[in-house]
């Protein structure tokens, strides 16, 4: 049997044994829900979401209640709607996704929200469920669409991508099973749960190991310590904006044994900063939402490189990465080889490690010059006074076909920025417009919101060189 088919068969088990009861019903899931009242609710659903048609229908996620949001996944196990999650729950997001999605039909969300008439408002309970969980039987192939995401957050572009039982309970268990995640952890997340990340890390994975999850979404340096000294979390899961606000504050008599950060590269400072101060290990995991999980380090463990999950086959040809996973969306176009070219350049190091260089995007022609965007923000960072960079290419209608724009957050003048630059990057590479702000602005997922950033340049443009 290979990797692939133990994996899959291990799913397979995991979503029965989900889906016949929790073992302990009255276990505590997060806030006062228990994995019971989590059960009863999926019931609920299952019971008022019937399909039309031989339609399944859809469900649409308008909120951040991670109790609801894992009934609403264990109901989808057993053959119930398909999940339909934001990329953000405000209501301009929900009015577009109602407007753009004609399948949806039914919608949970917090109390007092209202949703599209379009949208039936479906109420859930827990406190009346039974003390008796009813066994659910699998409704469902593991290649079935369990739910679609709407991603875009960063760029203002929404784009869906679907996600099969395999893609989310498959990385799920691989999670749980490497980092011996058990019914004794208590997770805090600082990412929402309908992101990707915070849906395997704070619903899923949890779900799986019988853990109890913080009903907070901090993101505040305050908030995060607070929660996690008050839960007692042993876990942390985070990104690296968040990482970085907490590289000068300390988790006073904290339980934690691990922290996870994605949703992007974590920088080294930070990371030293963050385990050095509170002797706690930082697994980062790199992947996307349409790839799912690609590989995992741990600097804490002198990992300097990124390893593949086990599940994972890569071929690295020059800069290129390439994957076969069974965690990739369904909409990805694949060559003849079943193998996907990830947008990331990549460095192949010993024992099928590699190094990540930055996004294959961001390397552009300047006066027919190759420019990589990322190395120009990298250096920025190690100026004096620099807390973040984020730069981009800003197309021009006549002249260079790109202008280089640098949106700084620290307290350094343009001019001090410019005489920096100067000495360490060729003249092409310098930014065109620096534009410094006192806060970098991110998504609630804790990514660069590269919409934003983009606008402030549009509308202002910055200083000009």
């Amino acid at each position: 049997m290979t990797t692939n088919d133990t994996a899959h068969f291990l799913t397979e088990q995991a979503v029965a044994e989900l889906l016949n009861g929790p073992k302990s019903p009255d276990r505590l899931f997060t806030g006062a829900c228990t994995y019971g009242d989590i059960h009863a609710m999926a019931c609920t659903i299952l019971t008022n979401c019937s399909g039309r048609d031989g339609q399944k229908g859809s469900l649409g996620i308008f909120t951040s209640d991670r109790a609801v949001i894992a009934a609403t996944m264990i109901a989808a196990l057993a053959g119930g709607p398909i999940l339909i999650l934001p990329h953000d729950i405000s209501d301009r997001a929900i009015e577009d996704l109602a407007a753009n999605d004609p399948e949806h039909t039914w919608g949970v969300a917090d109390p007092g929200r209202i949703l599209p008439p379009c949208i039936q408002h479906l109420s859930l309970e827990p406190a009346d469920r039974s003390r008796e969980p009813v066994p659910l039987k699998p409704c469902i192939d593991m290649d079935a669409p369990l739910l679609r995401l709407y991603t875009g957050g960063s760029t203002g572009k929404p784009v869906i991508w679907t996600k099969t039982v395999e893609n989310i309970l498959g990385e799920a268990l691989f999670h749980v099973g490497v980092h011996g995640i058990t019914c004794e952890d208590v997770v805090v997340a600082t990412v929402p749960p309908y992101h990707i990340y915070g849906l395997l890390f704070s619903v899923a994975a949890p779900l799986l190991a019988g853990a109890y999850v913080a009903d907070q979404s901090c993101s505040f340096p305050h908030e995060i310590i607070n929660t996690v000294a008050n839960t007692k979390a042993t876990l942390l899961v985070s990104v690296p904006a968040h990482f970085r606000a907490l590289k000068d504050h300390d988790f006073p008599a904290h339980h934690l044994r691990f922290a996870f950060s994605s949703a992007g590269v974590l920088d080294e400072d930070d990371e030293t900063a963050f385990r050095t101060r509170n002797s706690v290990p930082v697994m980062e995991v790199y992947g996307s939402t349409e790839t799912g999980g690609i590989a995992f380090r741990c600097r804490g463990r002198d990992e300097l490189f990124f390893t593949p999950f086990d599940a994972i086959e890569v071929d690295i040809t020059g800069e290129q990465l390439k994957i076969r996973s069974p965690f990739i969306s369904p909409e990805i176009a694949r060559d003849e080889y079943g193998t996907y070219l990830v947008p990331d350049r990549v460095k192949k190091c010993s024992d099928g490690c590699f190094e990540i260089l930055g996004r294959s995007d961001t390397v552009v022609k300047i006066a027919g010059r190759r420019v990589d965007l990322d190395q120009v923000g990298a250096v920025l960072k190690t100026m004096d006074g620099v807390r973040d960079a984020m730069v981009l290419a800003r197309a021009i209608p006549r002249g260079r076909s790109f202008d280089i724009c640098a949106l700084v957050e620290g307290s350094c003048s343009n001019a001090r920025i410019r005489e920096f630059v100067s000495g360490k990057l060729e003249t092409a590479a310098h930014p065109r417009w620096i534009k410094t702000v006192d806060h970098m602005p991110v998504t609630r997922s804790g990514k660069y919101d590269r919409a934003a950033i983009a606008a402030m340049f549009d509308s202002e443009g910055g200083q000009e060189e």
